[in-house]
């Protein structure tokens, strides 16, 4: 069956996406003039194709990394509005919530109002500013090891060989299952 332009943009579409010749038939079911493929005509477009594709891949990837939310301006727009609406909800009023409890049933049931701090929502109004430094590089940590006084650690290669050779033969005695004692260095084997 020859196909009209628009279903062929459609195929080669669906082609890029990954789909089989199933998942394409379903999807031509749908359209304004339905249609179906075989599998031979799939493989026919994956292989006449292949730069088509590849260029309709690369347009789709580089359009992911440049729009929605993968730009980190979006993120940090996105994480505004909601820390915004949040924030208004909290300190609009809906820092304590109002909650009622009741114990018994009928006559003799004793009902009591009472004020329960937001905590759920406090925890998750401080994530969102939370996400919003990360993304804006306010919450760095750093952990670096430096020697005395922010000096470069310095290893005294002797002393480190020694250990570690003393280390190895401790390891070595203990695996042959010789007993032996130790001048204390690393610890006794008995």
């Amino acid at each position: 069956m020859a196909l009209r332009k628009a279903q062929k943009e459609a195929l080669l579409q669906w082609i890029a996406e990954g789909l089989n010749t199933t998942e394409i038939n379903e999807r031509a079911k749908e359209f304004k003039k339905p249609f179906a493929v075989i599998r031979q005509q799939v493989d026919y477009y994956r292989k006449t194709r292949k730069i088509d594709i590849n260029a309709i891949l690369a347009v789709d990837e580089k359009n992911a990394l440049v729009t929605g939310l993968a730009v980190k301006e979006n993120r940090v727009a996105a994480l505004q509005r909601l820390a915004a609406l949040m924030g208004k909800d909290l300190f609009g009023g809906f820092l304590w919530t109002e909650e009622t409890k009741g114990v018994g049933s009928g006559d003799a049931a004793i009902i009591l109002d009472y004020d329960e701090f937001n905590g759920a929502e406090v925890i998750q109004f401080r994530g969102v500013l939370d996400d919003i430094a990360k993304e804006m590089g306010g919450r760095v940590q750093k952990a670096e090891i430096t020697g005395q006084n922010g000096e470069p650690i310095k290893i005294n290669n002797e002393t480190s060989n020694r250990a570690i050779s003393t280390l190895a033969d401790a390891i070595r005695e203990s695996l042959s299952g010789k007993s032996t004692e130790q001048d204390g260095t690393v610890g006794t084997t008995k």
